[in-house]
């Protein structure tokens, strides 16, 4: 018999956490069953769940080594071998790492020189537990640990295990790590306006920001999840960056169609462009407020398929050809799964079907290794390679961007944002064959400030056992490809990293539970990746973040994050800037918060009772809280030098945030000890309305709203060129201390 709840120990689901206020919180039993459940586990029947965990542990003992380890760089470590103790002490253990390189390392001796660490008796047969102590010279990387002993005439074998050794510290550039201080800008790459883009902010617009940003002064441009969405899907308000169809691959709505080198030489192509039908819907797209994604895509789409249509771009005959066809085989079953997604789900919305996710396709067409979905993949190999293309082109515009900030001197470039987790129905949901996705719960997060009554994503999370017995291959896919052109990553929710609140579906998002993550791994992969890649980590650590993740970040050299409206004293005044951890990215705002403008006008408060996320008494608690904070925000301001005489005193003398005030801000975040500062553009021109409002779905168009300006007439206000210049000058000085 099972004893369920110590079951549930075992697998890693708390019993309790720690609040953000430092009361402890106890978690249900039934919310710990119900995450049980929905790691597969059959939590009504006792003796199904004690078979399955007798045949977790069976085939755990069975292959001999565990999947996986994963060892500092220099520290010693041992792997855990388990052999029958019947084995003759005279058995001969031979142990072979091989390298990534390819090199390997060998050795032969008596399984009675490996030490015996434990025993335990498994289905009946005894076992013991050995340590193979491994050489601490190893080099950073993916290498494979493999064993077998032979006892007379009789060899077993082990599965070989994955070893990956890592840094113990992830890269950061030598001046900063020198004292440097920076700033850049944050921006929702489709919100930007530029005279030539189809609606959308693109990769050319990328480009552009990037070499402005630099030539001012900062050092970064921080985007939104470029991650795929779902270029079929018509519904207008399933756009979210934040709920991608997969984190490894990228939205093809920001291919800048006419930099494609195709089409230049495409005369179909440009003439369709060109024509008065087709630039009128260009301008209206360019003229509205919100993006108008699926007209935008549409449009882009119709041109794209001509391009691949008329000219041959897998001829191998061709250097493009070649370089297009490498991207293929370099893409792997990744790419072939993320392409037949799209072109399938395309063609059954063609058919009639809402095919929203693959839970809604055809149950034929449910996973994507089914032979069905093979048989339809060769039925339709040119709309398959169709979107393969896409993402060539997308990586390929993504490359440029950063390769243009580079030659620009740029420290950091492109400063990209890694996405929690996918959606259920998505294409990484889809393409997952080992069960790591467990579709029966959704990621979210405890009651806290922010979300008193919790929070539940809609994101499936990974199962923490299965992702290892996997040997954490879909997390290094992952953080590889989020680390390509780029020069820093921001993880968001960062406390993933050591466990997700589940949430279950038959339960409200307060009575979910915290699955516990392999910390030390999942943080010395990322540090792997990031010393390869040269790529900063920045870790969104707001919320309920447990200490012990809080300390390892610090540790492993990733970049805490501070809002400046969240650093108050205990006495309702503001932290000063200069008192903040230099090991940090500072910011006033972001994209689930109001814009400076916005807040001080109180815009977030009435937009909040207006679509019920606050009670009038709430929101009037709040806006009193608001006007105490206003004045103390001045109060700190002229305390500290950082407002000049066009800046009041009073804050009932500035009713609405003016440019003066917007430019102290910046100019006082920008003295501040964090070693980088990061503005939105919003905020340079005075925007109001919000990107996103957490708890909104349908009420507001979240993940749509543009800048007002283009890119050239925002870079060419006089007041622009003021702010980044005193931006620029406020780092430097703050870099002197």
């Amino acid at each position: 018999m099972v004893d369920i709840q110590e079951f549930a120990d075992k697998v890693g689901i708390a019993r309790s956490y720690v609040s953000v206020d430092g009361s402890v919180v106890q978690i249900s039993e039934q919310a710990r069953l119900a995450a049980l459940g929905a790691m597969g586990y059959p939590i009504h029947d006792s003796a199904a769940l004690a078979a399955a965990a007798a045949n977790e542990q069976e085939r755990q003992f069975a292959r001999m080594l565990d999947p996986v380890l994963v060892a500092d760089e220099g520290a010693p470590a041992f792997a855990l071998l388990r052999t029958k103790a019947s084995l003759s002490e005279k058995a001969l253990l031979n142990v072979r790492i091989v390298l990534e390189d390819g090199s390997s390392r060998e050795d032969s001796f008596l399984l009675s020189e490996a030490e015996i660490a434990d025993y335990t008796d498994v289905g009946g047969c005894e076992y013991d537990i050995r340590r193979l102590f491994l050489p601490t010279d190893l080099p950073l990387g993916y290498h494979r640990l493999e064993a077998s002993v032979t006892d007379g005439s009789a060899v077993m074998t082990a599965q070989p295990m994955s070893l990956i050794v890592t840094p113990t510290h992830c890269y950061v550039p030598d001046s900063m790590a020198q004292g440097r201080k920076v700033w850049g800008l944050s921006v929702q790459l489709y919100a930007l306006r530029s005279r030539d883009n189809w609606g959308v902010g693109d990769f050319a617009d990328l480009k552009d920001l990037l070499r402005r940003t630099a030539r001012r002064g900062g050092a970064f441009v921080g985007l939104n999840p470029l991650h795929a969405g779902y270029p079929a899907n018509p519904d207008p308000d399933m756009v979210s960056p934040y709920s991608p169809s997969s984190r490894q691959w990228l939205n093809i709505i920001y291919i800048r169609v006419e930099d494609i080198p195709e089409y230049a030489t495409c005369t179909k192509a440009v003439e369709l462009v060109c024509s008065k039908a087709f630039q009128h819907k260009l301008r209206a797209l360019r003229d509205r407020e919100y993006v108008d994604y699926r007209q935008v895509l549409e449009l882009k789409l119709s041109v794209l398929r001509v391009l691949f249509d008329e000219l041959r771009l897998d001829d191998k005959r061709s250097l493009r050809g070649r370089k297009f066809l490498d991207f293929i085989e370099k893409g792997g079953r990744s790419l072939l799964n993320m392409a037949t997604y799209d072109a399938l789900q395309a063609a059954l919305y063609a058919q009639g079907i809402n095919a929203w996710g693959f839970e809604e396709f055809p149950k034929e067409y449910r996973q994507a290794d089914s032979p069905f979905v093979e048989a339809w993949r060769q039925e339709h190999p040119q709309e398959v390679r169709f979107y393969c293309y896409l993402q060539f082109i997308a990586q390929e515009q993504l490359d440029a961007a950063f390769a243009a900030a580079r030659a620009e001197g740029m420290l950091l470039c492109t400063y990209r944002d890694l996405a929690v987790g996918v959606a259920p129905g998505s294409c990484d949901v889809w393409s997952d064959d080992k069960e790591i996705f467990r579709k029966k719960a959704s990621i979210g997060a405890p009651p806290d400030p922010l979300g008193p009554r919790g929070q539940s994503w809609g994101l499936a999370p990974m199962d923490p056992w299965r992702l290892k017995q996997d040997a954490y291959r879909p997390l290094i896919a992952l953080y590889r490809s989020n680390m390509r052109a780029c020069g820093a990553l921001r993880i968001d929710h960062a406390a993933g990293i050591a466990r997700f609140w589940w949430v279950p579906p038959e339960n409200d998002p307060t009575n979910g539970a915290y699955v516990q993550n392999n910390m030390h791994d999942i943080l010395g992969i990322i540090a792997l990746e990031s010393v390869r890649q040269q790529c900063l980590i920045i870790a969104e650590d707001l919320g309920t973040i447990p200490h012990e993740l809080r300390t390892a970040l610090k540790r492993y050299g990733m970049y805490s994050y501070k809002l400046f409206f969240g650093e108050r004293a205990p006495d309702g005044g503001f932290i000063a800037p200069q008192h903040y951890e230099p090991q940090a990215m500072s910011a006033l705002t972001t994209h689930d918060m109001p814009t400076l403008y916005g807040w001080w006008e109180n815009l977030d408060i009435s937009m909040g009772e207006k679509f019920g996320i606050y009670t009038a008494i709430t929101g009037a608690r709040i806006a009193a809280d608001r006007k105490n904070a206003k004045q103390r925000i001045l109060d700190s301001l002229h305390g500290l030098m950082s407002a000049g005489p066009e800046v009041p005193y009073n804050a009932n003398d500035v009713p609405e945030m003016t440019p003066e005030l917007a430019k102290a801000l910046q100019v006082h975040l920008c003295r501040g000890s964090c070693a980088l500062y990061s503005a939105q553009l919003e905020d340079f021109i005075g925007v109001k309305k919000p990107v996103n409002i957490p708890g909104t779905f349908r009420e507001y168009p979240n993940w749509r709203r543009k800048l007002t300006l283009n890119l050239d007439e925002i870079f060419s206000l006089p007041y622009v060129l003021e702010l980044t210049a005193a931006m620029s000058a406020a780092r430097e000085s703050a870099s002197k201390y």
